[in-house]
């Protein structure tokens, strides 16, 4: 994703979450934070921090949200672990879905990311 274009989707992550922090460093991976994302019905909490990981080269960001969600069931959610980026623990976790930088902008990938809690395990 070229700066130009990156620049926009922070824009329309803004007007979608809300606060969204990009880390300072012009460095690579870029990380942007989402402050608060709604999770699907009966997710506890109801809401997450969301950080996305952009690397050069990678067909797709990649997608952690804070540790802590119970799944509509109340259970954990499995297939997950917890990962420190940036001096922060995130959850890691496996959910696939189709998505092309071209086609679809970053709002749309996360909110389809976090349908993935709305499954019961």
């Amino acid at each position: 994703m070229n700066d130009e274009r990156l620049f926009e989707e922070i824009e329309r992550l803004k007007a979608v979450y809300g606060a969204v922090c990009v880390s300072s460093e012009p460095s690579t991976p870029k990380l942007l934070q989402v402050g608060q994302a709604p999770l699907p019905r009966g997710c506890a909490p109801g809401k997450t921090k969301v950080l996305l990981r952009i690397m050069p080269g990678q067909p797709r960001p990649e997608v952690f949200v804070q540790p802590g969600i119970k799944l509509p069931n109340g259970k954990e959610p499995r297939s997950t672990s917890v990962v420190l980026i940036a001096g922060q623990d995130w959850l890691q976790f496996s959910y696939s879905f189709p998505w092309d930088e071209t086609q679809n902008t970053l709002d749309h990938f996360v909110a389809t990311a976090l349908r993935r809690f709305a499954k019961n395990e």
